[in-house]
């Protein structure tokens, strides 16, 4: 994506349908007043959805002290997502620093997942939205990308600079934002296509906290990016400029068939999802009406991928209960479970005179050497990139396709789906608990870079 063009203004959108964000200014009504040792006094009134939430009262009139970030959170179901955040006030320098988060109940669960979506929900709070990145000037307008007239990218120096190194593509103009959905989702997201499992699309999935993500934010100018901590993405690495710049399929053949799949679902017939750690099924169907043009990879016009997000680019969807590392070996058919299990590709492949697709299969890696076993077979056999591997006789027929060494002797973050350790809430007469905390005294906030 070449030619970018500065987006300074425009029409205002909001991650939520709630009020926006409020400037620290007595200009827009209630204002946050700071007392004379640093701490920050919530107004009565005019905090958005923040007066919606249960404020201690100490928290209005002596003030919160010590703190970066007031956070007010709430569990009350709702009928749309299964988490919310709005920021409530931002100091005169912009940065935020009153925001609330609200869970649904109905919806919380003590796993891995809903701790991203908790994460995920912070990013906004901390600023990942619209309105900020429109406040900063973060964002550019690059024309001509993939068949539309036009993407909107963050384009700031260190986001720009971790884009380009990311895909491998020296011209990116910067990071792509989002541009399906409604007001709440548009441009306050990165873009599912280019960096899907990545912590702040739209659709949380995986929830990766990548140094994209943490570039952005040290752009603002509020934050430091800690990098160390960064996990590792790995929809789109090194991929090039074509991947952003190109459609995902033309005529139906894509130039990342690790990426992207082509084949209508067939039963009993699974494939491997980009990560190599589950099994799963083309996200293809036959559409009612035509797509957009920019939306058209096969012949037939109706041909797509159903998910909006992902620009209607077709992709391996995994099954909830066929993962390699957890899955349940009775739904697939021929493949191991296991800690090293990953999926690879077949070709022709059957198990038990039956066609399967791709497998999962053991896999050991020493000094840049894969090791691959199948079921049913106690021998390992050494599996050089490209080459093909095929089976013992007995239940197997045709051969696997093996991949890359990198692909699957890489250890991924959060492959297993128990239940994360829980840690009950202090008791309301806990010195610990958020009413009595605030007596402690604590070091008066300074408007400098927070460290992310």
């Amino acid at each position: 994506m070449r030619g970018g063009r500065r987006v300074d203004g425009g029409e205002e959108e909001h991650y939520f349908e709630a009020n926006s964000p409020r400037r620290h200014s007595t200009a827009r009504g209630a204002s946050l007043r700071e007392a004379r040792d640093g701490s920050i006094v919530i107004p009565q009134t005019g905090l958005g959805m923040c007066d919606k939430f249960t404020i201690p009262r100490r928290h209005r009139t002596v003030g919160v002290a010590g703190t970066d970030m007031i956070l007010y959170a709430n569990i009350f179901p709702t009928s749309g997502p299964a988490a919310w955040a709005a920021l409530c006030f931002m100091l005169d320098d912009g940065r935020p620093v009153v925001a609330a988060v609200n869970f649904d109940p109905r919806r919380v669960a003590a796993t891995n997942g809903y701790v991203r979506i908790a994460a995920h929900e912070l990013g906004h709070a901390l600023g990942f939205s619209v309105d900020f990145f429109v406040m900063l000037h973060m964002i550019s307008e690059v024309l001509n990308v993939r068949g539309s007239s036009k993407v909107s990218v963050i384009s700031t120096p260190k986001a720009k600079a971790m884009a380009r190194q990311y895909h491998n593509c020296p011209t990116l103009e910067g990071i792509e934002l989002e541009d399906e959905g409604g007001p709440a989702t548009a441009l306050s997201h990165w873009k599912k296509r280019s960096m899907r499992d990545e912590l702040m699309t739209s659709d949380v999935g995986v929830g990766l906290y990548s140094a994209l993500t943490l570039a952005a934010f040290e752009d603002m100018g509020f934050y430091l990016a800690n990098y160390s901590a960064a996990e590792m993405l790995w929809w789109g690495n090194n991929s090039g400029c074509g991947l952003l710049e190109k459609k995902c399929l033309t005529d139906g053949i894509s130039e990342y068939p690790d990426l992207f799949c082509n084949q209508f679902s067939r039963a009993g017939y699974k494939l491997c999802t980009y990560n190599r750690l589950s099994l799963g099924r083309c996200k293809l169907k036959r559409h009612e009406e035509a797509l957009p043009e920019e939306y058209r990879y096969f012949a037939d016009p109706r041909v797509g991928g159903d998910d909006l997000y992902m620009s209607r680019c077709p992709y391996v969807k995994k099954y909830s209960n066929a993962g390699c590392t957890n899955g349940d070996p009775s739904v697939m058919l021929g493949s191991i479970v296991g800690p090293n299990s990953r999926c690879v590709k077949g070709q022709e492949l059957q198990f038990d005179d039956k066609y399967i697709g791709d497998v999962c299969v053991d896999t050991r890696c020493s000094d840049g050497t894969l090791s691959v076993r199948f079921l049913r077979d106690d021998a390992w056999h050494e599996c050089q990139e490209g080459e093909t591997v095929t089976p013992p006789s007995g239940p197997w027929r045709g051969s696997i396709v093996c991949p890359q060494y990198a692909d699957v002797c890489t250890a991924f973050p959060n492959i297993s789906s128990h239940p994360i350790p829980v840690v009950d809430p202090p008791l309301a007469d806990d010195p610990t608990s958020a009413e009595d905390a605030e007596e402690d005294e604590g070091e008066t906030p300074r408007k400098r870079p927070r460290r992310l």
